[in-house]
């Protein structure tokens, strides 16, 4: 009697052992059911999804086009000028290169787009442009994708061309024209002192004629400081330059052509001067190389002789080569 409720109890702890065992597999094989059935019931419904209509891709599309417009006006437009204005003033100066120039440029604009951005989507906000009306899976589809994408490179290409307007009213040749006027400068400033010293003369000047005020103006001049303006056609080096013919003058008191206002203003004194004209590939006068007061070895005043004036033509020649060597 007792072994057989011994028995009924050990048959109900394996019942009960089984029964929970049972239960425990079939929870866990509900709950691995559950998310499959979920995810089908999901596939089910984007299945269903209606694709977008032809309408709501164009709405898309116009969406994705405004703001980029924006963005791609805004970052041409501050990487241009700000790509000039660096290039005009530093690039001549420190010798910076257009491409770096552009870099910096694009440097700022990057800056410039991160700042304003808020503002560029705020200005879009207030267009009130049409909604397409697609969810977030309509949104996610391929054929939408394609027209947000395509819409945003359409904007871009807009606004980076419209932001290329600027071009119209800006000197492009602004930068190159004043870096080759530095290397200009350096090459006549080595030339005149070397001249200087070749020549044994007191003072070198290089003329350049300005045709528009018809006056002459010291490109270099050793010896003096400041600018030297005489008017195109007054003394010795104005005579130079009309007659396009090599003067020299041994007293320049003596030489009706000689203009002595110029040393009553400077306080300089005029003795002996050798002046050549500076010609361009057309052969038209641009200029003119002025020595003035020659030296000789023991330091008393001399006069050019043919020595001299040969190598002033030379000289002359030299400066033409050069200014055609840095224009190109």
């Amino acid at each position: 009697m007792k072994a057989a409720s011994i028995r009924h109890m050990n048959n109900h702890v394996v019942c009960g052992r089984l029964l929970s065992q049972t239960s425990s597999y079939a929870y866990r094989r509900l709950a691995i059911a559950a998310p499959t059935n979920e995810a089908a019931t999901s596939a089910a419904t984007t299945k269903k999804l209606p694709p977008p209509t032809a309408d709501q891709l164009r709405v898309v599309a116009l969406r994705a086009v405004i703001p980029m417009i924006g963005f791609g006006f805004m970052d041409n437009l501050v990487m241009i000028t700000a790509g000039e204005a660096i290039d005009s003033t530093f690039g001549a100066t420190l010798g910076i290169s257009t491409l770096m120039a552009a870099g910096f440029g694009q440097c700022c604009s990057d800056v410039a787009g991160n700042l304003s951005g808020g503002a560029v989507d705020a200005a879009v906000s207030k267009l009130n442009l049409p909604h397409h009306g697609l969810n977030e899976e309509q949104l996610g589809m391929r054929i939408s994708r394609m027209y947000s994408i395509f819409g945003a490179c359409v904007g871009v290409v807009t606004g980076c061309l419209l932001g290329m307007s600027c071009l119209l009213f800006m000197d492009t040749d602004r930068a190159d024209r004043a870096r080759k006027a530095k290397e200009l400068q350096s090459i006549f400033e080595s030339v005149m002192k070397e001249g200087k010293s070749l020549f044994k003369a007191e003072r070198a000047t290089l003329f350049m004629l300005d045709e528009e005020k018809c006056e002459l103006w010291s490109q270099v001049a050793t010896g003096t400081k400041g600018i030297i303006k005489v008017n195109s056609g007054e003394g010795i080096v104005g005579a130079c330059v009309l007659s396009g013919q090599l003067i020299n003058a041994a007293d320049a008191y003596k030489d009706d052509r000689f203009d002595k206002e110029i040393d009553e203003r400077t306080g300089f004194r005029t003795k002996s001067v050798l002046a050549a004209p500076v010609r361009n590939d057309d052969g038209k006068i641009i200029g003119a190389l002025q020595m003035l007061n020659k030296k000789n070895d023991d330091g008393s005043d001399g006069v050019f002789g043919p020595c001299e004036e040969q190598l002033a033509r030379l000289m002359a020649s030299h400066v033409k080569s050069f200014i055609q060597i840095v224009e190109g």
